[in-house]
């Protein structure tokens, strides 16, 4: 699979609540792991605050959330105050994938090391290495350390895989995220997820997904109703 930039990982807009409305979910377009991104930087965020991992060690904490916040930087020539940047995209991947992996390192077996795995899966994907980012996110999601982001993980090889033409093995991990939600990926956002993909291989498949969905409480009713009124009229 090609390397993606981070602007097209970017997906359509969806916002979820998780603890004190933390809101995430957000951008356009339906490319690979995009929204997966997002839901792990919410919960990297908001960690402290939701006490998912308050076994984690400060220190363990303040470099993950360093770390995201390079993962997150701009590739520009200007610096503003406050705001991570990077001379080259080659510059922000080398310094982010260290980050990562010192995370790794210094806090073996903890959720932040659990974080680290994953986003060093989807700089992999974003590099281009679609085997080395399968693995990663395989051992998440089969091992018991995967923890929070078991759903992440799945959500985002589910969308891999859809993306390389597996359809099948897709709507598979997609089902799997249905029938086991969590409040990171609800059943609504692997729902809508799927229904995405069939729109694509399977109009007439997506339809009854979107009319359900078009019906809920929440902004995915609205991303529900938009990729409804796209599908082919007689499906």
């Amino acid at each position: 699979m090609a390397g993606l930039s981070r602007k097209d990982l970017k997906h359509d807009k969806f916002v979820e609540e998780v603890g004190q409305s933390v809101r995430f979910f957000r951008s356009h377009r339906n490319q690979v792991i995009g929204a997966a991104v997002l839901v792990i930087a919410a919960v990297v965020g908001v960690s402290s605050w939701m006490g998912y991992s308050r076994s984690q060690n400060e220190a363990a904490q303040l470099a993950l959330q360093e770390a995201v916040r390079l993962y997150h930087g701009s590739v520009t020539t200007e610096q503003r105050a406050g705001v991570v940047s990077f001379a080259t995209s080659g510059e922000r991947m080398r310094r982010t994938t260290e980050a990562f992996e010192q995370i790794k390192i210094d806090s073996p077996g903890s959720d932040s090391a659990t974080a680290a795995e994953y986003y060093l899966a989807l700089l992999e994907v974003e590099d281009g290495k679609a085997e080395e980012a399968r693995t990663r996110l395989q051992k998440l999601v089969s091992g018991a350390s995967g923890g929070n982001y078991v759903g992440p993980a799945r959500l985002t090889l589910a969308q891999m895989l859809a993306r390389e033409g597996k359809i099948d093995e897709a709507r598979s991990e997609f089902e799997s995220l249905i029938k086991n939600p969590s409040a990171i990926v609800p059943a609504e956002r692997a729902k809508l997820e799927l229904a995405r993909v069939l729109a694509e291989h399977d109009p007439a498949a997506a339809r009854p997904l979107l009319e359900e969905l078009s019906t809920v409480q929440g902004p995915v009713s609205a991303a529900a109703s938009l990729a409804l009124s796209r599908l082919p009229q007689g499906t």
